[in-house]
Order: structure tokens, then C-alpha cells, then sequence
């Protein structure tokens, strides 16, 4: 069964997290992939979702795809019952995804049950092609990037940070332009999607 989490702002969605909580007895250990924040001046969202999970006892397993080779990141994918994937630059994550083997692994252990939580540009991976994605992030940080198809786990388009400063004016234009031709499921950053197979859930 397919379990995620899908936020703008995960460090705002932390009180629903809390309760999503509640249905998963797991141990409580994540790996935390930071890597799609790498490329941005911005990160301060990646301490605050560390945060999230050092108060809820998490054992944090932090683990950087663009650096770590093919053996440690599958031992540490299946080691953890929690996947969590940062906000950053989409089109980075996808093709260190990619590069390191990671891509094929992470699709693997989501559908073999492991919890997947993903922020911002880790929600926007799992749709089917990321390419929307484009007036958000910048395309040139993904120099060898060559396809934009992602997880496709949801048919549908998590759209993150909707009316959302700085991304609010650019994220109607999103939705505007594509939600005629994908089904896009625009969140605010106090908004989660969760995701039971095929059953999707706005909170």
C-alpha cells in the first residue's frame, strides 16, 4: 500500500503530521534526504523539518543522494520506515535521483509500504512529469537532466505553495495554464495531501 505525505511547508503541516501519526506504529526512523535544497540560497525549511522530527522522537538518517554511492543509499532506504524528501530545486532532485540509481529504489520501497514525506519540490516529484514545475524552479540547475518524468505514483499534479508569497502570483499562472490539461491539486502551505493508494486527501 502506498502511504504519503505531501506538503508545501512541512514545518507548517506539523500538527497534522502529528495525527497522521497516529495510524503508523512504526519505529520511528527517517531517512531524511535534503539534496534538492543544495542548489538553493534558500534552505531554512530543511532545519525546520528536521526539527519537526527531533521533536517527535524521530531518529533522523540523513542522507545526501548527490554524494552517497548506490549501496548506501539502498541500505539506508531500507533501514528506515519513513522516507522524507525536501523542498528545493525539483529538477536537481530529480536528476540526482536519477544519477545515483536512487530513482528506481525510492519507487520501489514507496510501493513496498515505506511512508513517504515529501515538501514542496518531494511533492512535486511523484506526479508523472515535473515539467510544470518549470516557472518555480530553474531547469538549468539540472544540466543533464535529459526527461522530466517523475514517480508517477498519484495521477494528479501537486501544485505547492498556492497563492503563497514569494510563489503566489506564479502559481496561479500554474494552475491557469495546466489544470486543464492535468488534474493539479494546488496546497497552501498550511495544507497536506495524504495519500492511501488510490485514495488522496486534501487536510
Amino acid at each position: 500500500m502506498i502511504n504519503m505525505f505531501l506538503s508545501s511547508s512541512f514545518s507548517d503541516v506539523a500538527e497534522k503530521f502529528t495525527n497522521y501519526l497516529k495510524d503508523f506504529p512504526n519505529e520511528r526512523r527517517v531517512t531524511f534526504i535534503p539534496t534538492a535544497s543544495l542548489v538553493e540560497e534558500v534552505d531554512f525549511f530543511v532545519d525546520e523539518a528536521k526539527q519537526v522530527f527531533e521533536n517527535l522522537n524521530f531518529s533522523v538518517d540523513v542522507l545526501d543522494i548527490s554524494t552517497e554511492n548506490s549501496s548506501t543509499i539502498a541500505n539506508t532506504l531500507e533501514k528506515n520506515d519513513f522516507i522524507y524528501i525536501s523542498g528545493g530545486n525539483t529538477f536537481y532532485l530529480l536528476e540526482q535521483l536519477k544519477a545515483s540509481g536512487a530513482f528506481e529504489v525510492l519507487l520501489s520501497k514507496i510501493n513496498a509500504g515505506k511512508i513517504y514525506i515529501g515538501e514542496s519540490a518531494g511533492a512535486v516529484i511523484t506526479s508523472e512529469n515535473i515539467d510544470y514545475a518549470s516557472q518555480m524552479d530553474d531547469k538549468s540547475k539540472a544540466p543533464t537532466l535529459n526527461s522530466y518524468t517523475g514517480l508517477n505514483l498519484i495521477p494528479y499534479y501537486p501544485l505547492p505553495h498556492y497563492k503563497e508569497e514569494p510563489f503566489s502570483q506564479i502559481t496561479i499562472d500554474i494552475f491557469n495554464k495546466y489544470d486543464k490539461i492535468n488534474d493539479m491539486i494546488p496546497l497552501t502551505n498550511s495544507e497536506a495531501l495524504i495519500v492511501k493508494d488510490t485514495s488522496l486527501t486534501v487536510i
